[in-house]
């Protein structure tokens, strides 16, 4: 067992490589490795749990969590991280971070999503708590053999004692000293989320005046109505708003007359200009100093408006195509 903490450390040394040469590509390598680690680390501590109640049965049978450690040993991160907060292995705060950051490292590997603004700052963040978190590891059987071999990269944060290649001692002090050296500065973390959020909210801001001013003229609206009116537009569109009306009595017409109904009976969560509540939420963003409720607020605007952000850039990106069709119909075009 002593080889995995020897493999831990190979893996942290490689992602040190990576986030130390501060751009977007080897901050993403940097992620992929430190999200694997905490995996693989998580998995180690559920199996270590279901060895330990194999061996004593007195343990399992007192143990109050039995499903949640199944469902840890199969493949569902989720899982893993839940059991990880039962066993005291994670804090609230370190494992609502680590589910955050391992749904980017999804998008930035499975679905190609870059996340260039932020991600040198994030992969710094998350190896200092990768650091921080298998740092405390303490595999439940220390053992070593004639034929297993350190990792090469390992081998120079051990010092062998002719018995064992190096003791925990040692590997705890390598994390401890890798997470010195990965660059990571909790109050550029914080400025780099804010300064994201401000310009998503800046452009948001944009996009609503060009939705607000129309095309020709005699279509200028408020903010707020441009606001209702590109959500309803947007449900008109999907199979929720059909349903809505088919429960809410849509009395029938023109579809134009479909996108006036909804606009006027819909319950939209957001009923006007947004922006200055957004703009609110991005100061309240850059004065948090803890890094990982800084974490929570910024995905939480992200994945709160994501939906709204998109139908309002769309919007403003359909009022554009058509002012830039008007101007060429004018050249003669």
């Amino acid at each position: 067992m002593f080889l995995f903490l020897g493999t831990i450390l190979e893996q942290l040394d490689v992602a040190l490589e990576h986030v130390q040469k501060r751009d977007v590509h080897n901050a993403r390598f940097s992620l992929m490795l430190t999200d694997n680690l905490v995996e693989l680390v998580l998995h180690q501590t559920a199996k270590d749990l279901a060895g330990r109640h194999k061996m004593y049965r007195h343990l399992r049978d007192k143990y109050q969590h039995v499903e949640a450690l199944e469902k840890a040993l199969g493949r569902a991160f989720d899982a893993k991280v839940k059991l990880g907060k039962l066993e005291g292995a994670l804090s609230e705060e370190l494992a609502q971070s680590i589910t955050t950051v391992h749904e980017y490292r999804n998008q930035v590997y499975h679905v190609g999503l870059q996340h260039e603004e932020i991600l040198i700052e994030l992969a710094a963040f998350h190896f200092d708590l990768t650091c921080e978190f298998v740092g405390r590891f303490r595999p439940y059987n220390l053992y070593w053999g004639s034929s297993l071999k350190m990792p090469e990269r390992a081998k120079k944060y051990f010092k062998d004692d002719g018995f064992m290649p190096g003791n925990v001692d040692q590997y705890q002090a390598a994390c401890e000293g890798l997470r010195g050296k990965c660059g990571y500065d909790p109050d550029i973390f914080v400025e780099t989320l804010a300064d994201h959020m401000d310009d998503t909210v800046s452009m948001q801001d944009t996009c609503l005046d060009t939705v607000a001013q129309g095309v020709y003229e005699g279509q200028q609206r408020t903010r707020d109505k441009a606001i209702t009116e590109t959500q309803a537009w947007a449900l008109a569109f999907n199979g929720k708003g059909k349903k809505f009306a088919d429960e809410n009595g849509f009395p029938g017409g023109s579809h134009f007359d479909f996108i006036d109904w909804i606009e006027k009976n819909y319950p939209f969560t957001i009923k006007g200009d947004p922006i200055k509540s957004w703009e609110n939420r991005a100061e309240a963003l850059r004065a948090d100093k803890n890094p990982h409720s800084a974490l929570n607020r910024y995905q939480s605007f992200m994945d709160q408006t994501s939906d709204l952000r998109e139908e309002i850039y769309e919007s403003a990106a359909a009022a554009e195509a058509e002012i830039d069709s008007a101007i060429d119909r004018a050249r003669g075009l």
